[in-house]
């Protein structure tokens, strides 16, 4: 809690000092202005937080866990930084393996465990149990300066 009705008490104090009649009747009154009060946590905006400081194209993925604790892994492919929870549709667990979740040919990205593959700009499964499902996009930005950033 930032100031509540202490600085209210001042500021009738000062007003009435200088005569100003108006506002020394709300005072005396026991008018009091709404309760200024730090915003809830809910309330504030995410802060956005830092995911990797060096991407590298077609390299290993920026493993990071979610606000909620949701693991999640941003890549950078063709230039573009694309995240993604690190689910696969297909059966809830990791895409990844160490890090990485680009396949041999750096054209897809692919489950470790069943083989399904997903393009990298998109998150649509191409090829194994799960095509036609979709990875569950994770939204960052990217710096001047190469950072990448979670914005949730």
């Amino acid at each position: 809690m930032l100031y509540e009705y202490t600085v209210f008490e001042y500021l009738c104090q000062k007003k009435a000092q200088a005569g100003r009649v108006a506002l020394r009747g709300a005072c005396r009154l026991g008018y009091a202005p709404p309760q200024m009060t730090s915003p809830a946590p809910s309330d504030t905006a995410t802060t956005p937080r830092l995911i990797s400081p060096d991407l590298a194209d077609g390299g290993l993925a920026a493993t990071f866990a979610m606000p909620d604790g949701t693991p999640a892994f941003a890549v950078r492919w063709h230039g573009g930084v694309h995240g993604y929870l690190n689910q696969c549709p297909h059966a809830g667990g990791p895409l990844d393996f160490e890090g990485q979740v680009l396949e041999s040919s750096g054209r897809f990205l692919m489950c470790a465990r069943h083989g399904a593959i997903f393009e990298p700009d998109t998150g649509k499964c191409v090829g194994g149990p799960c095509r036609g499902a979709r990875l569950t996009p994770v939204t960052l930005r990217e710096d001047a300066e190469g950072n990448v950033w979670l914005t949730e």
